[in-house]
């Protein structure tokens, strides 16, 4: 647990170092981190088939200007790194066990070095000495996701679906899969950086004439997905940092206004106001309550049970079946989109406990914020951007591209920030 009970000096909440750093390489490195999470959401762009992206470059120039010019964190996580690192190592260990022993050794080190860049290289990167460096890194990611959204509206409403361009950003379906090129994720990614754009809200820092239009191309940029898991998650991340921030004066304000919207629609709106596609996929199975009708599910579902089948057939417990080996024994030919299972199936439960101990250091620093009197908003944006992440991947695979894992080490570091200050007030 971090000791946010002694007023010591800054670094010891931040795990700073107190080496000289070349100013005149930080200056290099500081566009060159920008440029990396200002690409982050732009997955697409690669430099070939194998999952390394432009924005991958960037960091990895990034790390090496950091290393040459003696400013990495020895402590990215404060006294919480290493837990961190132990829950790194189950994942490793359970993954690279069960590859060894029952799948592929290559495709487990292929796994394995993407979650090294995920979970161990991005937290070098981004978790900063300065706060008003942690400040400017959300603001540019919470940017480029709202440029994503903008593109994908306007190309929804102006292009539309072009045929025979493989995986667009309009979908055959009619639903907007934005630059990102895959509509569920578009709206998952949304709704995990939407804590970001309510703490920058919340807290002042973003005025209201530029928070709500930004709120507002996100809940469009949702909707137009059709996404049901994107939409659900998206208004429980809503809910759960409102909950953290609440005031009786807020949840009038709020309550005022939803009812004010609520009128508006009934007496102005309809249903046919919304996107066809999403009027199919999401609104008939609210109204009929049968959830098959929400799109892929019947097929997901069957994904889950072809999985806790496995598990249970093979008696899986601590050693897998291998790295990507679900997929070529499922009669889908597609991986569980449900990274719990996935995780067991492939990695057995060490695996999955070692995923799952990276939401309880979110968990342990959202604590010590709170004992330490810190930044509510800040530990509401910890506590929601954790509940988004579990959210998630309930209906995803593996969770190692950089746009899943950048907006939780970007909350835990606006965290860290409202634990200095807090130790600095005692």
């Amino acid at each position: 647990m971090l000791d946010s009970n002694k007023a010591a000096a800054p670094q010891r909440y931040l795990g700073e170092r107190s080496t000289t750093s070349d100013p005149y390489l930080a200056k290099i490195e500081r566009p060159v981190v920008y440029a990396a999470v200002f690409l982050a959401p732009y997955a697409t762009f690669r430099f070939s088939d194998l999952f390394f992206t432009v924005s991958d470059f960037f960091f990895c120039v990034s790390l090496i200007l950091l290393l040459v010019s003696g400013r990495t964190n020895s402590k990215p996580l404060d006294n919480l790194t290493g837990l961190w690192l132990l829950a790194f190592m189950f994942l490793f260990v359970g993954i690279m066990v069960s590859s060894l022993a029952r799948g592929s050794p290559e495709r487990g080190l292929i796994v394995m070095a993407q979650y090294v860049f995920a979970y161990l290289i991005l937290m070098l990167i981004l978790m900063r000495h300065d706060h008003r460096e942690i400040y400017k890194l959300a603001a540019i990611f919470l940017v480029s996701v709202l440029i994503v959204d903008a593109h994908g509206i306007i190309t929804f409403y102006t292009v539309g679906y072009v045929a025979g361009e493989g995986k667009g950003v309009v979908t055959g379906g009619k639903r907007l899969a934005t630059a990102l090129r895959n509509p569920n994720l578009a709206a998952s990614i949304n709704a995990l950086t939407l804590p970001i754009l309510l703490y920058f809200w919340s807290s002042g820092r973003l005025k209201f004439f530029i928070a709500l239009p930004a709120a507002g191309l996100i809940l469009v940029t949702v909707v137009l997905t059709s996404s049901n898991s994107g939409l659900f998650v998206t208004i429980l991340t809503m809910a759960v940092f409102t909950a953290g921030i609440s005031t009786p004066r807020l949840l009038l304000r709020l309550t005022f206004g939803a009812a004010i919207l609520i009128g508006a629609f009934a007496l102005f709106g309809n249903k046919e106001m919304l996107p066809k596609t999403f009027q199919t996929r999401v609104l008939s199975a609210l109204s009929s309550g049968d959830i098959s009708e929400a799109g892929t599910f019947a097929s997901r579902t069957d994904l889950m049970r072809e999985a806790i089948q496995m598990i249970s057939d093979q008696g899986i417990w601590f050693v897998g079946v291998g790295a990507d080996q679900f997929r070529e024994k499922s009669v889908q030919d597609a991986p569980v989109h449900n990274l719990y299972l996935l995780l067991w199936v492939e990695g057995g439960l060490l695996a999955l406990i070692g995923w799952l101990m990276f939401s309880g250091v979110g968990f342990l620093l959202w604590l010590a914020v709170k004992r330490a009197g810190g930044d509510r908003y800040a530990m509401a944006a910890v506590s929601t951007t954790v509940v988004a992440l579990l959210t998630i991947a309930m209906s995803n695979p593996h969770m190692y591209a950089r746009y899943w894992t950048i907006p939780v080490f970007l909350s835990f570091a606006l965290a860290l920030v409202g634990l200095k200050r807090a130790a600095l007030r005692s």
